[in-house]
């Protein structure tokens, strides 16, 4: 009888603390799943007020000339006026005050006449310098003049993965300045064509980083950032046609543009001369092709010419139909794309090209010069 209570006693014993474990884990859980979200919310918070101050709000500002009637004498005088044509975001890259944003932002001004407002999150205002607008992407730079301004740090957007927190800030609609949205990296290596709101002015994005972090009218040229609070992408488009479907450019594309402002005052690139498309499974299977990587020469949708005469790549020997399958032994693919490669030398260079022609491979070399 002793022996049964026991074993009972220390059944019910072993029943209780497993109970008291049970209990403790869903606890622990709880506390986990708790401070994750915790340690996300506050990383977020960080994120965002690290780069806020280098953020900026851009006014673009032009001449409008109208003409006034006098309908008693039929006099005809001219006024011009200064007037507000557009709006958008740009983000400081160094403390003695150059901008980064799209060109597309800039774009709504005559270069001669247009005059570019910038407001810091502090309340300062600045007038703006045009520095020069990217040749090849949607990306151009402004300069105010001051110094020890909040500047942003660049991250490395070649490291990004799908499913990686991106966060959007931005003057949303042109009226709330500094706004952020928080999404994930819904795509990467996206070859888009972008317009503005009456279908005009298309251009085409190659490369580009695909995110559901919301990207609306006013965001353009503000940053995509990580929850380091470094700079992984422009912001530069959304597709109207779905619901949080929004585009950047990848920084790493921009770098080039931001050593050349920064050292030598001007946007250097250099020029190839080809119109191509980053070819992937569904794109070669769709046109038939014996290759899907590379990139493949085509001209553009207006009819322009795939290879630009006198060009280096004219010069080269390209051709309507190759497929440029390496530079220098780097492959072209995914997101090594002809642009993200040729970028990495400068005018003057010489590269060899891998190109498949007519079933097989052959060699060229081109000398890379400089975009006018």
């Amino acid at each position: 009888m002793k022996k049964y209570l026991i074993v009972n006693l220390i059944f019910l014993i072993g029943v209780s603390a497993a109970l008291l474990a049970y209990n403790y884990n869903l606890s622990l859980t709880k506390v986990i799943a708790d401070n994750l979200r915790l340690d996300d919310q506050e990383a977020t918070i960080r994120a965002i007020k690290k780069v806020i101050p280098a953020v900026v709000n851009i006014i673009v500002l032009d001449q409008e000339t109208s003409t006034i009637i006098n309908l008693s004498t039929g006099e005809q005088t001219r006024k011009t006026d200064t007037v507000q044509k557009g709006s958008g975001t740009g983000f400081l890259i160094s403390a003695d005050g150059l901008i980064l944003t799209n060109r597309h932002v800039i774009n709504v001004a005559n270069e001669k006449t247009g005059q570019y407002k910038i407001l810091l999150n502090s309340g300062k205002q600045y007038y703006a310098q045009f520095i020069g607008k990217d040749p090849i992407n949607d990306l151009a730079v402004l300069k105010i003049f001051d110094q020890n301004l909040p500047y942003v740090g660049l991250g490395d957007s070649d490291k990004l993965q799908i499913g990686s927190t991106a966060i959007a800030i931005g003057n949303t609609l042109g009226r709330y300045q500094n706004s952020a949205t928080k999404g994930i990296i819904s795509g990467l290596g996206r070859n888009i064509q972008a317009s503005d709101q009456t279908g005009a002015n298309a251009e085409a994005l190659d490369n580009v980083i695909q995110t559901d972090a919301e990207i609306n009218p006013g965001n353009s040229g503000g940053p995509l950032i990580d929850l380091d609070g470094k700079i992984i992408g422009i912001n530069v488009a959304l597709d109207q046609a779905g619901a949080s479907i929004g585009f950047a450019i990848p920084i790493n594309d921009a770098k080039p543009v931001i050593k050349s402002a920064r050292e030598i005052g001007r946007i250097v690139r250099v020029r190839l001369g080809v119109r191509y498309v980053m070819l992937t499974a569904s794109t070669a299977q769709e046109n038939k092709l014996p290759r899907n990587s590379g990139a493949w020469i085509m001209p553009g949708a207006d009819g322009s010419p795939s290879v630009l005469p006198d060009s280096p790549a004219a010069k080269a020997g390209l051709r309507t139909g190759d497929i440029i399958t390496e530079i220098n032994a780097i492959k072209l693919q995914d997101r090594t794309t002809l642009l993200s490669v040729a970028q990495r030398y400068k005018p003057g260079d010489k590269i060899g090209l891998k190109v498949f022609r007519d079933d097989k491979f052959l060699v060229l070399i081109a000398i890379l010069d400089e975009f006018r």
